[in-house]
């Protein structure tokens, strides 16, 4: 675990970004609720509205006070530095998916492909979430907090592994699928927010691929129709169907590498 530096503490003085329901406490002498119309809620909720379609590693200070039309010393006051804007923009974020998530029904089978489903749409909304999480590692799930203030991105993670483990797998591959689903997850509401998938430049690819030899790109000339098709809700569907082929697959999987294991043993 990461040791605190003084940056990170410095802030808590202040109390740092609370979740909207969890206010923060100051100090005596610090004037409590807002000032002048703003104040700690009110500056995380702003940001986490721009986050919807502004990359939310370009949310500045500077930038959420213009927004708001007030001085970046006001946003420093009431947050207490950047990363504190950041983080509590992000607890903002899995708070709010975390009331969407469905509830775990023991049915694996359906209940991996609907969490998995609830964490892209809700990427997909906040394309800025979506934007810093595929580029920044920094508080995709754990947060700056304090007061004993609730880390949501944790409660998310937990939720999405305890669905994952219904399934029949270790728990080393458990936490394996479970990562690998939530990076699937990010990297396809990313590409569907910024319309990176083939099918939203069909056009063009397809006058691309008509003017290649056949026979020094045969595969791709073959395949050409394919991948050209290939949009937002088709490209989920495809990967989420791999990853449960995979689960399906994963006793007889473990009980070959078991076998080959047992094998290998001198006798």
């Amino acid at each position: 675990m990461k040791a605190e530096t003084k940056a990170d503490r410095k802030p808590k003085s202040r109390g740092g970004p609370a979740a909207v329901d969890e206010p923060a406490r100051r100090r005596p002498g610090r004037p409590q609720g807002s000032h002048g119309g703003i104040s700690l809620v009110s500056i995380l909720r702003t940001s986490y509205r721009l986050a919807k379609t502004v990359p939310l590693q370009e949310l500045s200070i500077v930038f959420v006070a213009k927004s708001l039309n007030v001085t970046p010393a006001l946003i420093h006051y009431y947050v207490g530095g950047r990363d504190w804007l950041t983080s509590g923009t992000m607890n903002l974020f899995y708070a709010d998916l975390l009331r969407k998530l469905p509830d775990n029904t023991g049915d694996w089978k359906r209940d991996i492909p609907k969490m998995a489903r609830a964490i892209y749409d809700h990427l997909v909304l906040y394309a800025g979430v979506a934007a810093y999480m595929v580029s920044h590692n920094r508080f995709r799930i754990w947060q700056l907090t304090a007061y004993g203030q609730r880390e949501y991105g944790v409660e998310v993670l937990e939720k999405l592994t305890a669905c994952v483990k219904q399934a029949p797998c270790s728990p080393e591959r458990t936490g394996i699928y479970s990562h690998l689903i939530m990076e699937f997850v990010i990297g396809s509401a990313h590409r569907t927010a910024h319309h990176l998938f083939p099918s939203e430049h069909k056009e063009f690819l397809k006058d691309k691929l008509s003017k290649l030899d056949p026979e020094r790109f045969p595969t791709l000339v073959l395949t050409d129709t394919a991948p050209i098709s290939l949009g937002p809700e088709k490209a989920f569907n495809e990967e989420i169907r791999l990853f449960m082929l995979g689960l399906e697959n994963e006793p007889r999987e473990q009980e070959t590498i078991g076998k080959k294991q047992a094998n290998r043993k001198p006798r």
